[in-house]
């Protein structure tokens, strides 16, 4: 794997299968300058899609913290998986695990039927 910034200043790998390592490692910090809550988000952008993690307040009950991962495929089909879930947290040791298991236990975007079949 080969790390490099894209045209939009973000940290990217290129070179990256299923099989490639996964750890936190890959992750880099996203600027969240515009929230004032301590929110804060991770981001792993490579050939395989694009994985996120955010720790946010959330509006739900006066204010709850919630972690969410997210999973962007390059087909830009989504996966999101909240309450607690944090994919550095999960044992995936390929990012194929990882991306398995945010697909797991996503309950909240998941991609329709149709839209899996294209």
């Amino acid at each position: 794997m080969e790390q490099y910034t894209n045209e939009h200043g973000k940290t990217c790998y290129r070179g990256v299968t299923e099989e490639s390592p996964f750890s936190r490692d890959l992750f880099y910090d996203v600027d969240m300058s515009y929230s004032d809550d301590g929110d804060t988000q991770v981001a792993f952008h490579s050939e395989v899609g694009s994985i996120t993690v955010l720790d946010r307040m959330t509006g739900f009950s006066g204010g709850i913290r919630d972690i969410e991962t997210g999973y962007r495929d390059e087909k830009k089909r989504f996966w999101l998986a909240s309450g607690s879930c944090d994919v550095r947290n999960s044992g995936a040791t390929t990012v194929g695990e990882a991306i398995e298991w945010i697909k797991k236990f996503a309950n909240n975007c998941v991609p329709s039927e149709e839209e899996l079949a294209q």
